[in-house]
């Protein structure tokens, strides 16, 4: 609890973000929110690109400092932070001069394609910034000190609020942008974010042991180490939000309306799911670190106990959210209109089904990460989101239930990932011995 609490919100600064952007254009405009709902998803698959490479070197610096080889852990975070940066300005490229090719092979509704590159076009001024920080957040995750990240968060959000809403409403002589407002104050918000992190970094002297400041010579091997972990978690990552996002982009053949109401179950998804977030990357710290101290039989506990914190911690939120959720959401999205909401109400209780089964599958999921079984992960996601997309696929063709048997698809997807993830844990052959 000690090491999950402050990444419940750090872990989860992008679904944050994508949150507090949607509650403002659903106040805003119908179509700006429902392509927040797209585009956001779309933008969580661009994140996880460097999500994937930052989570091995965490994975690696989180057995390093286990092991109390600080001068390894400098020279992890150093390939990581390189890493991130290269990869972080190839996007950022790929993204200012392709979105519109890109998207256009996702999205039918040309309102819904041009209200994506307007948040897009103004969202990735901070991808780069985004990138590199999260070579800071694996240092800091790694050596089990998140609690600025819980602080640098807050900032994030903080800045993100007040510019979402000055931009997208145009308060206070700010310009009214809509949607493009939305994506120039989440940008901005992640610039404001890195630097603050940096200057704490500059001035905190429990990692001073690292001497971060005498930047060691680079070698290549030290990026194919960790891209040995880390490439098996990128693709990992990038299967299961580019699932969600070709999810999304099935829900927009049912059309606009649809595509509304699973924004609004998108929402409640990313609010309850935060303490998942942080007890998910706290257990592949703490798995790695626990392998590290050579107290391997101590793993599986920890996998236990944390898969009921996360499942007692999801119903006691969720249970009365997802049930009485005119209750809960009215005072939050406006009571002007509770029309979407009403037709929201017979998807939640499928909802609360896939929230309750993902706090206790994705523990074990993380936690065959954590070993470093990173190949075993990347095949059991494959599994499921194949499953999960060729379920989807065929469901929005009912033009009745084609929503409720899309969702319920995901059900299908966490059960089939917690049931080979249990196998693997309990099998006790992990990767221990190779990184």
């Amino acid at each position: 609890m000690r090491l999950s609490l402050p990444m419940m919100l750090g872990s989860a600064a992008q679904n944050i973000i994508a949150l507090t952007d949607s509650i403002y254009l659903y106040y805003y405009n119908v179509h700006d929110f429902a392509a927040a709902g797209f585009v956001s998803v779309f933008y969580l698959v661009v994140s996880a690109i460097a999500f994937g490479f930052s989570k091995g070197g965490q994975i690696l610096i989180a057995r390093k400092f286990g092991e109390r080889s600080f001068d390894y852990v400098k020279k992890y975070f150093y390939a990581i932070l390189i890493f991130e940066f290269i990869i972080g300005v190839t996007v950022f490229l790929i993204l200012f001069f392709a979105a519109r090719p890109i998207l256009s092979l996702f999205i039918q509704s040309p309102i819904i394609l041009e209200k994506s590159l307007l948040f897009l076009g103004n969202r990735i001024i901070g991808l780069i910034f985004a990138y590199v920080g999260l070579a800071l957040v694996a240092l800091y995750i790694g050596i089990k000190r998140p609690t600025f990240m819980f602080i640098d968060t807050l900032i994030l959000c903080t800045v993100n609020i007040i510019l979402g809403y000055l931009l997208v409403f145009g308060k206070m002589g700010f310009p009214e942008m809509g949607i493009a407002g939305a994506g120039l104050a989440s940008g901005i918000s992640e610039i404001t974010a890195f630097v603050i992190f940096v200057i704490y970094m500059i001035f905190d002297k429990e990692i001073r042991k690292f001497d971060l400041l005498k930047i060691p010579h680079f070698e290549f091997a030290w990026i194919k180490t960790i891209n040995s972990i880390s490439f098996t978690i990128l693709l990992q990552s990038m299967l299961a939000i580019g699932s969600w996002f070709l999810f999304f982009s099935f829900i927009e053949k049912l059309g606009e309306r649809a595509l509304a109401i699973s924004n609004l179950l998108r929402i409640a998804y990313l609010v309850l799911a935060i303490p998942c977030w942080g007890y998910s990357t706290s257990i592949n710290t703490l798995v790695s670190s626990t392998i590290g101290k050579k107290r391997n039989k101590r793993v599986l506990k920890l996998v236990y106990h944390s898969s009921m914190v996360a499942f007692a911690t999801t119903a006691i939120f969720s249970i009365p959210f997802l049930l009485f959720p005119l209750t809960f959401l009215a005072p939050v999205l406006g009571n002007h209109d509770t029309t979407l909401i009403q037709e929201a109400v017979p998807y939640f209780r499928i909802l609360l089904c896939i929230l309750l089964i993902y706090s206790i599958t994705t523990m074990y999921c993380n936690g065959v990460t954590g070993t470093g079984e990173t190949m075993k992960a990347l095949q059991i996601q494959t599994i499921a989101c194949t499953t999960y997309l060729t379920l989807a696929f065929f469901a929005v063709k009912d033009p009745v239930n084609g929503l409720a048997l899309a969702w319920s698809s995901e059900i299908v997807y966490w059960l089939i990932q917690g049931f080979l993830s249990y196998r693997v844990m309990h099998s006790g052959n992990w990767n221990f011995l190779k990184i």
